[in-house]
Order: structure tokens, then sequence, then C-alpha cells
């Protein structure tokens, strides 16, 4: 199985935050401290689409109301309104808000100023979390009726802990200054998934008796990563 499916965040606990800010704000949303519909935006594999399928939970609780439909089914409704208003009902009836989770938005097209005048009108009663790569391509006023929030590519420190733990569950043993390496190797992507290949990678080798690629020591206490080749 695959370390990305095997070892996917089953709380937002686990998701690995590009920085502090980005954290304390969803901690604030899980907790109530914080109310309103969230644009959560960045470049692919940063973990906005997880956060955005598990807040509803943190929010809502078990009896947390999630709309199963697309974006564009939702927006090609001819009375929207009435459906919205009618999920809201059933949402309140378990005491609950209606959580409406989109990803990337941005490719929305049809009836979406329809959709934001709505979204005004049970503000109180539902939370609207999108997920987009290009937030600029979701019109102004919908964006401003969102909590923009931003998930930067992820750096190959940001991601050591996790591979870490990941790889010591998988008992492969590499020094911190291997792992780093290697996941430094595809940092320009900036992307989970190719962070979580490059385990896949290292686990097969390290299971099959493979030779791993030679690896420079790496100065962890710096500012900088500083190489030199043994």
């Amino acid at each position: 199985m695959k370390t990305s499916v095997k070892y996917a965040p089953k709380n937002l606990g686990d998701v690995i935050y590009p920085n502090t800010a980005v954290r304390t704000r969803i901690q604030a949303y899980m907790s109530g401290q914080l109310e309103g519909n969230i644009l959560l935006w960045g470049p692919n594999g940063t973990g906005k689409t997880t956060v955005a399928e598990l807040l509803p939970h943190y929010v809502g609780g078990d009896a947390a109301f999630i709309e199963t439909q697309s974006f564009d089914e939702i927006l090609k409704k001819e009375d929207l309104r009435g459906y919205i208003a009618n999920s809201c009902s059933i949402a309140n009836f378990s005491n609950s808000k209606y959580f409406m989770v989109f990803h990337e938005f941005d490719n929305a097209k049809a009836n979406v100023s329809k959709f934001w005048t709505v979204i005004e009108e049970y503000a109180d009663q539902l939370m609207l979390i999108i997920t987009s790569n290009d937030p600029m391509s979701i019109h102004k006023s919908l964006r401003s009726r969102c909590d923009e929030i931003p998930f930067p590519a992820l750096t190959a420190r940001q991601v050591l802990p996790r591979a870490l733990k990941i790889l010591a569950a998988e008992n492969v043993d590499l020094s911190e200054q291997q792992v780093l390496h290697y996941l430094t190797q595809i940092e320009h992507f900036g992307d989970l998934r190719k962070y979580f290949a490059k385990l896949d990678e290292i686990i097969y080798l390290s299971k099959t008796g493979g030779t791993f690629p030679p690896a420079p020591n790496v100065i962890l206490n710096s500012n900088k990563i500083k190489l030199s080749l043994v």
C-alpha cells in the first residue's frame, strides 16, 4: 500500500501545515473561535483537500451534515435557494450546520452570482469550505465572503518529521541526514504526493536489499542545507 494512503491524516492534528499561522487559524475554526466560510488555496499536494474534508467533523461533530453533490450539480439547480434552504433545515434539525465542501472551485462557472447571494442569506446556518489552485479565478464577490487561507508549497524540512515517523514504522533505519537529502531532491515540487512517492521508493529499496543512491553529509543545524560529498 502506498504511504500516501496508509499514512493519510486521520485527524487535523496529523496534517503537515506550512506554517504556524495556518495551523493556528485552522485550530481556531476547529474550536469554534472563528466562524464563517473559508477558501484554502495553494499549489497541488499541500494538504488543502485533507483539511477541507476533515474540518466539518470538528465543527459539526458526529452530526455534521455535509453536501455530497458536486458544485457543478449544485450550481445547475433551477431552485438553488430552495435547495440550500431545505439543506439548512435538515442540518438544523440535527443541531448541525450545513457544510458545503467543494474542491478546485476555480472551475465553477454557472450561477456563481446566484450562489454567493444565497450563501450570504444563509450565512449563519451553513459553512462553505472551498479549495483552489488559482483563487483569483474565483469571483471576488465570493472570495470576499471567505477567509482566504494560503497553503504554500511544503519544504523538505517541513515534511522531514513525518517522513522519519513513517520510515520508523516501516522499520527503515536511515539517518535524518540521508532522509532530508532524498526529500530535498524533489523539494522543487513542494508536493506531498511527490514526497510520499520518494518514501515509497526508500521503503522498497530497504525491503528488497536495493542500493541506495549516495547521500552527502547534511548539516541540519543551519538555516541553509550544506552538502559535502563523503
